[in-house]
């Protein structure tokens, strides 16, 4: 960066602690509203009177449009300006948030589900677009250290909050709460944020629009029902089929076009592409393990939406306290000796929690997601930050953008094969507890007979007490084969962590120097 832009980015980052504020208040709300939601289908299943597969268009059509729309959002910022397109992003998210909470059918539920997420999808990228061009490198690790309590803190309190006002307040309250904290965010950003200013006005490249956000909403449609049908359902193969069709051309499209919606050679920057390499990998790592995890503490532990939220809570207060900590480290030693280390502490911990059983105490697991927290704090946002440096600053938009829309599809792909390979782990588990219960060995027989004198003893006949004997020894299996299914993923993972501590390696072990080049301010 020459002496004038370095300037300009130090004069925009003065009194950036409002616009900090402002931007962290608008992400923690569209990112807690992908989690928040999960927690209260159950009610809304009661109110709306509908199926499950009915309900769950009000979570998916959240997430297909939000990410459908990521790949836009570069040109959208560079077009009108990114202060201007995060404050629209605000007002729709907004209004969409208070027509959920009037919703008065399933349907409009979506219909106004779908408003909110043209808001909340852009917000992330533009977000994180502003942050580089408000900061200059030296001091972006702290910026971007700030800006990701509100992605960690957010995925990690929403089924604490949701389980608190489902259960003892209006469920509606989960979206209408965004209604007045949206309006103050509206007017303080309009107030304190700066607008930025492109040299050239670009096209439209419609095409490119088309074909990537019909490929990403197919494609993850179709990963989303991985889990439930695996990867040979008709359904599934159809979807994931469209999906990659359009994104292969629009892949040949970008490549062809003069002003393309994403530019893809931003690919060709190696440090670039190695940081979305890392922090794909570790998404993977988050989205699995806060996707599965409630299924012990709820299923198998049998703990209520609430009390599964308080376990969860303190890794979210470790990992909201990691990230600031992070950032002031990043801008002093850089993005490897963090990256290293926090991913040696993350596979640590995740390799403790393959240890999961039912005597395993509450505090265990607690300690356990904490120090997975605090080793995903303070790796997560160097990483993702040594990577934009190298970004030149009229390409920032198309690069947060491009990583966005990866690591929304790396996310979803988690959740799907780590799903997956759950439900082919407990069936591998559950048929092999079932051969040792071999009904010739006295042992078992023993076991059966003494259990089923049990419940004699409780007034049932003998042909009751056998039928509840072996149902109740049925139900042990599968609850022993659910937890040593979890274990195996858990260990998966861990070496998922060490795989990428290797690329991690790769990174640039001192902050940038020079980087991104400079920009424009409007004047208010």
């Amino acid at each position: 960066m020459n002496d004038q832009a370095t300037d300009q980015a130090k004069a925009s980052s003065k009194g950036s602690g409002l616009a900090m504020l402002a931007i962290i208040l608008g992400v923690f709300m569209a990112i807690l509203d992908t989690s928040i939601v999960n927690v209260a289908i159950p009610k809304m299943m009661n109110v709306f009177g509908v199926s499950q597969s009915q309900i769950e268009w009000v979570v998916t059509a959240y997430s297909l449009v939000s990410g459908a729309l990521v790949p836009a959002t570069g040109y959208l910022g560079d077009r009108f300006g990114y202060k201007r397109m995060y404050v629209i992003s605000l007002v729709i998210f907004t209004i969409g948030s208070g027509l959920c909470g009037i919703a008065w059918s399933n349907e409009s539920m979506i219909v106004f589900r779908i408003i909110q997420a043209i808001g909340g999808g852009a917000m992330m990228p533009i977000s994180m677009s502003m942050i580089f061009r408000m900061f200059p490198v030296e001091k972006r690790g702290m910026a971007m250290g700030l800006f990701g309590i509100a992605i960690m803190f957010a995925p990690a309190t929403g089924p604490t909050l949701s389980g608190y006002i489902v259960e003892y307040l209006d469920w509606r309250l989960i979206f209408t709460i965004n209604v007045p904290i949206g309006i103050v965010d509206i007017f303080l950003s309009m107030a304190v944020l700066k607008e930025f200013k492109m040299e050239a006005k670009k096209r439209f490249d419609v095409w490119g629009f088309l074909t990537s956000s019909t490929g990403l909403a197919t494609l993850l449609y179709g990963i989303g029902k991985v889990s439930e049908k695996g990867w040979g359902d008709s359904e599934v193969v159809v979807f994931l089929t469209i999906g990659i069709v359009f994104l292969v051309t629009f892949v040949i499209l970008e490549l062809t076009v003069k002003e393309p919606m994403l530019d893809l050679s931003l690919l060709k920057n190696g440090m670039y592409t190695l940081s979305l390499l890392v922090s794909s990998l570790v998404t993977v790592i988050m989205m699995g393990m806060l996707f599965l995890l409630p299924i012990f503490l709820q299923n198998i532990s049998g703990l209520s939406a609430v009390e599964t939220g308080l376990i969860l809570l303190p890794q979210a207060i470790a990992s909201g306290i990691m990230m600031p900590i992070a950032g002031g480290l990043f801008d002093k030693f850089g993005a490897r000796p963090l990256a290293v280390i926090g991913l040696l502490i993350t596979a640590a911990a995740l390799f403790l929690t393959s240890n999961l059983s039912m005597e395993t105490s509450r505090a265990t697991i607690i300690f356990w997601l904490t120090l997975r927290a605090v080793g995903m704090g303070l790796m997560m946002m160097p990483v993702q930050t040594v990577g934009m440096n190298t970004v030149p600053m009229e390409k920032v938009g198309q690069g947060t953008a491009l990583s966005n829309t990866i690591r929304q599809v790396s996310g979803a792909f988690g959740i799907a094969w780590l799903s997956l390979l759950f439900g082919d782990r407990k069936d591998f588990h559950t048929a092999y507890l079932s051969d040792q219960l071999n009904m010739v060995s006295t042992t078992v027989i023993d076991q059966v007979t003494k259990i089923q004198n049990q419940f004699i003893a409780m007034g049932q006949s003998a042909a009751q007490a056998k039928i509840s004997a072996l149902n109740y020894i049925g139900g042990q299996v599968q609850i022993q084969s659910t937890i040593i299914a979890l274990d195996d993923v858990f260990y998966l993972t861990a070496g998922l962590s060490l795989l990428a501590v290797v690329f991690s390696l790769f990174l640039k072990g001192a902050k940038a120097k020079g980087g991104a080049g400079g920009v424009h301010m409007m004047g208010e």
